[in-house]
């Protein structure tokens, strides 16, 4: 097992992808993470989870099982997540009472399906009173898994207001979303998840790097650093050029790149439809520390190998408390091959 903490993120809905997209809870190695994270179940505006199809149910119930593989694995429940969650969050979190039911709903959910503890992902408390409510419902939550010998983390946002340190003394972990830096919703091309800051960025995009969001988390945050956990992608972030001539980072983008043939959705490829529609593209971008494709009019800042050695690196040196890989079913899983989850594993 790893010396550090590495949580792995895996997507339920991708057993419906279809030929070499589809990854069920079997093709799952419980062996390279120390944590498995279920993503995602839903909540409604009265604090209940909101209850699955028996498909789900009989999925969560295997993922649960294979820490019968590897006993020291701990499995959780990711609660939340980008689609739909935020309004629900802001309105239980807002009352003392659903939040208490809210937290008694979540231990129990757990005990049902045999996870270890829970993760949740606001996306996003932006207002100073969703801020402060969160810290109120993360402080719920503590008194209800602790005391029952459960698991909180949360997912967080880079460069988006938090009550930091309120957030820390309350969970075991602070998951970071150190990706999604850049995208389609930019006019011009940029490193989804760099390391560092590179120099044709302008001074608000030299926040836009790893460095940068956990010095603010140590720093302004003062986050404990065994607390905060960087988050790695298998995902990359894809534009359409508007001139094929003109490809290096920030050059002039007219949207989204293309889809992949399994994640089918634009502006977004998984690890393993990177390898295959970028081929011998690949350029190394010594600034940033991350590479990044281009084929034709098509151009796509990602991770591999050698960018994720170097993450991992970083995370040792500055003494964090570990890594998140979002979602290890875009990695190369085919096979068990898990190309960067075994990075991972083998540098932490």
């Amino acid at each position: 097992m790893p010396s550090k903490p590495i949580f792995g993120f895996y997507g339920g809905w991708a057993t419906y992808r279809s030929g070499k997209g589809r990854c069920t809870v079997e093709d799952l190695n419980p062996h390279l993470c120390t944590h498995l994270i279920y993503a995602f179940v839903a909540l409604d505006h009265n604090g209940s989870i909101v209850q699955k199809d028996d498909t789900e149910r009989n999925a969560m119930r295997r993922f649960n099982c294979l820490r019968n593989s590897n006993p020291s694995l701990k499995t959780l429940v990711s609660v939340g997540g980008a689609v739909g969650c935020g309004s629900a969050f802001a309105s239980l979190a807002a009352s003392s009472s659903l939040r208490a039911s809210f937290a008694r709903n979540v231990r129990e959910f757990c005990g049902s399906y045999g996870f270890n503890g829970v993760d949740i992902d606001w996306e996003f408390p932006e207002s100073s009173s969703n801020q402060s409510n969160f810290v109120q419902l993360l402080s719920a939550l503590s008194s209800e898994l602790h005391s029952n010998g459960l698991l909180l983390t949360t997912s967080v946002g880079v460069n988006r207001p938090y009550d930091m340190s309120g957030i820390a003394r309350h969970v075991d972990y602070i998951l970071l979303m150190s990706y999604d830096y850049n995208g389609s919703w930019d006019s011009y091309t940029g490193h989804n998840a760099p390391l560092s800051w590179g120099s044709v960025e302008t001074d608000y995009q030299r926040r836009l790097n790893v460095e940068a969001s956990v010095s603010d988390w140590i720093g302004r945050g003062s986050v404990p650093k065994s607390k905060l956990i960087v988050g790695l992608a298998a995902f990359g972030r894809t534009f359409t050029l508007s001139s094929s001539g003109n490809y290096k980072p920030r050059a002039s983008a007219t949207g989204a790149g293309r889809p992949g043939p399994y994640t089918q959705q634009q502006g977004t490829l998984a690890y393993y439809e990177v390898k295959d529609a970028f081929g011998e593209g690949r350029i190394w971008d010594d600034q940033q520390h991350v590479p990044y494709a281009v084929s034709g009019d098509q151009w796509v800042s990602y991770d591999d190998p050698q960018s994720i050695r170097m993450k991992c690196e970083f995370i040792r040196r500055e003494g964090l408390g570990g890594a998140m890989i979002w979602s290890i079913d875009q990695d190369e899983f085919q096979g068990g091959r898990f190309t960067l989850l075994r990075t991972v594993a083998e540098c932490l």
